[in-house]
């Protein structure tokens, strides 16, 4: 059936282009051109078309690669062999001769009309061409400055470093095995290179590293840059000058070099390496001026340097630019590594925090895992829930730094105080009541002095809350609760009863599932990162509504203030102290 519509849309298409004045000519497979251009392609192809088109400035050939899925699938264009010899290069004009004209990933082909569709793309093709030949689009080479780069490239290492906008001295390690297929790491941190290498089980071999040199510097084409005395046209900045002198004046091995600009809002990284510097008579060899240097190997090639990000930047820009990104090198502890702790850990690390402080007493056990981040590998080697989540993120996100502490938080804080100060975010993800009181009274006498955030789901997903309690302002943890101890803000009615127990005097819980957990920290995060990045003057509560209706049906009260809201929405509330809290609404009894 496929086949059948492939061939009648090939043939509609071929119709369409000749009424409207291509002359197509099918290329056989053993054409040249065909030839050269089935060794570069990835996606077979039914049949090959060859176009002469006359534009403005000249008459140029195209082939036309038509695949086997088209219009499912876009025709690559390219330009023929002569023709290409004779411009490249160009914006948008691969070395393999393939025209860049539309993105099929962002780009939907019209198969109710495909001759149109392809005569469309003809002529943003021949448009690249002759723009390219007029030089009327040359910053376009700017805007896909690594496209172009890249072409060329002789070497390729991986990059764990952050591109900052001061000049520095980064180094590049050789590793015991490959990763990713590479066997090189740059980075500016030898010691944060081994940390983020350790759950990949590989090392560094030797001690010596090549030493690089990182320069932020301006934009510039990428075709400008091939041999050393090309340097001189792309640096202009006097300070830089000075630090690539110096640089190369330390020794003669010195040659490799790193470089950023930015563009469109990130930092574009990459790098290149000048062969080992000859001697030169009449200088000394640790004051060679640069201008000197590079006149005596002027024609000289560079060798490009590819760098493959992995560096926190790049990793999660991909991600976009919402307001969950953290950009901020901030801390976190999480008190409690159970259902939502651990959830919300992993969740915040994707976030883009790096830094956490991890505290549960309890080791993960088989009943833990339907509704917890880690599972039965962990649990059957009775792992500390600490541990277990410590593995989880730092094997997801290499070089993340976890704190862990095998304890109850209470005796952790009777033995070490200031233990938390460290840290610009607290929370609290327990379940224990008692506990979190305690946390919030040592929060009100300044024991420390982060932000304090407080976390529980409602029982079968009929909610969650995040509490933000101001070590200054407003009310507390305690004043969210009633003199008789019921939450005041709770989706469901405090009159029924949720908790259960396992059979005989096991351990009590309270029932929800982990989708609920997981729907709740997304929400949970995105608040998170607000207040990292923002905090409220005052405490404030997020309260977030599940599946109401969901609820009511399985014969369960709601409280009557959430009777007209509507699921799956947040609700945000000032809380304020209250009289009758003795932590807050009377100071004096902390004393």
């Amino acid at each position: 059936m496929l086949d059948v519509f492939y061939s009648k849309v090939l043939q509609i298409t071929k119709e369409y282009l000749k009424e409207h004045g291509y002359n197509l000519e099918n290329c056989e497979k053993n054409d040249k051109e065909v030839i050269r251009i089935t060794e570069k392609m990835q996606v077979p192809c039914r049949e090959f078309w060859k176009l002469r088109v006359t534009g403005i400035l000249r008459e140029i050939t195209l082939i036309l690669a038509i695949p086997n899925t088209f219009p499912d699938v876009f025709p690559k264009i390219y330009l023929s062999e002569k023709d290409f010899k004779k411009n490249y290069p160009i914006p948008h004009l691969d070395k393999n001769a393939l025209i860049c004209t539309r993105d099929p990933a962002v780009a939907v082909l019209n198969d109710a009309k495909p001759g149109k569709a392809v005569k469309e793309l003809i002529e943003i093709a021949v448009k690249i061409v002759e723009s390219g030949i007029a030089k009327e689009n040359e910053a376009d080479y700017i805007e896909e400055f690594l496209a172009y780069w890249n072409e060329n490239v002789v070497n390729a290492i991986l990059n764990i470093f952050a591109p900052k906008n001061e000049v520095c001295y980064l180094q590049i390690f050789k590793l015991s095995k490959k990763i990713f297929g590479y066997d090189y790491v740059l980075t500016d941190s030898k010691a944060y290179l081994e940390e983020w290498l350790k759950p990949l089980a590989v090392t560094i071999t030797g001690d010596e590293a090549i030493k690089a040199l990182y320069l932020p510097i301006k934009a510039f084409l990428p075709y400008a840059l091939n041999t050393d005395n090309d340097l001189l046209k792309i640096v202009e900045d006097k300070n830089i000058i000075n630090s690539i002198t110096n640089y190369f004046n330390q020794n003669r091995s010195n040659c490799t070099l790193i470089a950023s600009f930015f563009l469109n809002g990130e930092n574009i990284l990459f790098g290149w390496k000048h062969r080992q510097w000859k001697r030169i008579k009449g200088f000394r060899q640790n004051h060679i001026p640069l201008k000197i240097r590079l006149s005596c190997s002027k024609e000289e090639p560079i060798e490009k340097i590819s760098l493959i990000r992995l560096d926190k930047e790049r990793i999660f820009r991909r991600g976009g630019l919402m307001s969950t990104l953290v950009e901020k090198d901030v801390s976190i502890a999480v008190l409690g590594c159970g259902s939502l702790g651990s959830f919300l850990t992993m969740s915040l690390a994707r976030c883009g925090i790096s830094k956490f402080l991890l505290v549960d007493k309890e080791c993960l056990l088989p009943e833990n895992t339907p509704r917890h981040l880690c599972g039965f590998l962990e649990a059957s080697c009775n792992m500390r829930k600490v541990e277990a989540v410590k593995k989880r993120i730092t094997e997801h996100f290499p070089g993340t730094k976890c704190n862990v502490f095998h304890t109850d938080i209470l005796e952790l804080l009777e033995k070490d105080e200031k233990v938390l100060n460290s840290c610009d975010m607290v929370i609290v993800a327990l379940g224990n009541r008692s506990v979190e009181r305690r946390i919030n009274y040592l929060l009100k006498r300044n024991l420390f002095n982060s932000s304090l955030l407080f976390l529980w789901v409602e029982p079968l997903g009929v909610g969650g809350h995040i509490l933000y309690v101001n070590p200054k302002n407003g009310g507390c943890y305690d004043c969210s609760f009633d003199q008789e101890g019921n939450f005041i803000y709770s989706i469901f009615d405090t009159s029924e009863s949720f908790h259960k127990r396992e059979s005989g005097c096991q351990s009590t819980f309270l029932p929800y599932s982990s989708l609920t957990v997981e729907q709740f920290v997304l929400v949970a995060s995105k608040v998170t990162s607000s207040l990292l990045d923002d905090s409220p003057n005052s405490s404030t509560l997020f309260t977030w509504l599940g599946d109401l209706e969901e609820f009511e049906k399985s014969g369960h009260k709601l409280n009557p203030v959430y009777d007209a809201q509507l699921p799956y929405r947040i609700i945000k509330k000032e809380i304020m102290k209250r009289d009758y809290c003795n932590t807050c609404g009377n100071l004096k009894t902390l004393a």
